[in-house]
């Protein structure tokens, strides 16, 4: 055995010429049961013919027999546990002669916590102003407000303009613009401020770089204008029937409830966040130590699944992108490895704290994807012990107990 990086172990190995024979003669014996040459009744053929005719495969069976068997021995001997599959070099083998071969293998890093119980932390409190709660029901009121004809002949702050719109290169199209919104552009405003129905102008609008809209995101448009017709935007008052058709809240004070919690709940979300990140990255900081290339390419084919899933969901087909997937590849790396060294902390932690996935837990988690995925839950069951995601669930389960210990004594100055 010797040791090519802080991950990496090449053994070689020599397979005694008298086990490899013995093997080797086994499984031709295996063969002339079976043979079928001409002149010879099946089964009945002299074992050096069966040789002579079988010898590649009888060969390649001792080979696939004895090399992953020695290679188990050699491990269980020093008492390795391979992150990757071996990779077989230099493999050597002449009927009679040893079996000579190596494997190079990626190994566990060995490496010391540092002071954890140590790590301090904030933990931000989730406080919901009452004006927050106000904005998101005014926002709901706005987006269920309705157009109903005006009187006005002259478009001003408030009403709404029923406009052909004709931009570049483009044919006329209608939008319905409200004047001085808060979602429309300074330009449309000062545009159509004043303007008659009936009326046609021009203008030009910029758009900043951060536009929504990609596309138009940091250009000057130009447009040509016609007010058609004005409309007045009608505001549902708030009231308990507006609130149950629109929301299914019984009345305003429940809808007031439902936002404060949902609000509360998504900064809690984000503040438990920064806390973990904070942590993570004071345990990285105290623990500086190589990971194995297998584990992180793995974490990076994780990641491009993850985007691949997310243009499918979107309705993109990803094999008709012009991707450079290498360049993906390495965007994520660095990502990856950061999250295979965090994993292991995290795990040498739970193991230093004897710290562990309840069954209860994992029964709930799998019972949840079964009511989720609509399938008994036994079944689901066998399924992801077969495709080792059980293990990932109680991996996952555990990783987070570790998160809320370390919280829970990094915020509390104990």
């Amino acid at each position: 055995m010797t040791e090519t990086s802080a991950c990496k172990r090449n053994l070689e190995v020599e397979i005694p010429a008298g086990e490899v024979e013995r093997e080797y003669t086994r499984i031709a014996q295996g063969f002339q049961k079976k043979a079928k040459i001409p002149g010879f009744r099946p089964g009945k053929a002299p074992l050096s013919l069966v040789r002579q005719h079988f010898g590649t495969k009888i060969k390649e069976e001792t080979i696939e027999t004895l090399v992953p068997a020695h290679l188990r021995a050699a491990f269980e001997r020093a008492s390795l546990d391979p992150v990757s599959t071996p990779v077989l070099e230099k493999l050597d083998y002449v009927p009679g002669e040893p079996i000579k071969f190596s494997a190079s293998f990626e190994v566990m890093p060995s490496f010391e916590l540092g002071d954890y119980r140590g790590i301090r932390a904030e933990l931000e409190p989730a406080s919901v102003a009452v004006h927050e709660i106000d904005d998101a029901i005014e926002a709901l009121r706005q987006r269920k407000s309705t157009h109903q004809p005006s009187d006005a002949t002259v478009a001003a702050d408030g009403l709404i303009a029923d406009v052909s719109a004709t931009g570049e290169g483009s044919e006329a199209h209608s939008l319905a613009i409200e004047v001085a919104g808060k979602e429309t552009m300074p330009e449309f405003t000062a545009a159509l401020r004043g303007m008659s129905i009936g009326e046609e102008r021009d203008l030009e609008v910029s758009y900043p770089a951060d536009y929504p809209n990609s596309r138009m995101a940091n250009t000057t448009q130009k447009y040509h204008l016609k007010l058609n017709s004005i409309q007045q935007k009608v505001v549902p008052e708030l009231t308990d029937a507006f609130v149950k058709e629109a929301t299914g809240a019984e009345t305003v004070e429940e809808l007031r409830q439902r936002i404060s919690d949902n609000i509360r709940h998504e900064r809690e979300h984000d503040a438990r966040h920064k806390a973990e990140e904070s942590i993570i990255d004071q345990l990285l900081r105290q623990s500086d130590f190589p990971v194995p290339d297998s584990l992180v390419e793995k974490q990076v084919e994780a990641k491009l699944e993850r985007n691949i899933r997310e243009l499918a969901d979107q309705g993109i087909d990803p094999r008709k992108l012009k991707v450079d997937w290498s360049k993906l590849r390495a965007k994520h790396e660095e990502g990856a490895r950061r999250e295979v060294r965090a994993s292991l902390l995290l795990e040498k932690i739970a193991t230093a704290e004897n710290i562990e996935a309840e069954p209860e837990a994992v029964d709930a988690e799998v019972e949840r994807a079964a009511i989720e995925l609509k399938q008994p839950v036994e079944a689901l069951r066998a399924r992801l012990i077969e495709n080792g995601v059980l293990d990932r669930i109680k991996n996952k389960i555990r990783q987070d107990k570790v998160l809320d210990f370390l919280i829970k004594n990094a915020t509390s100055g104990a």
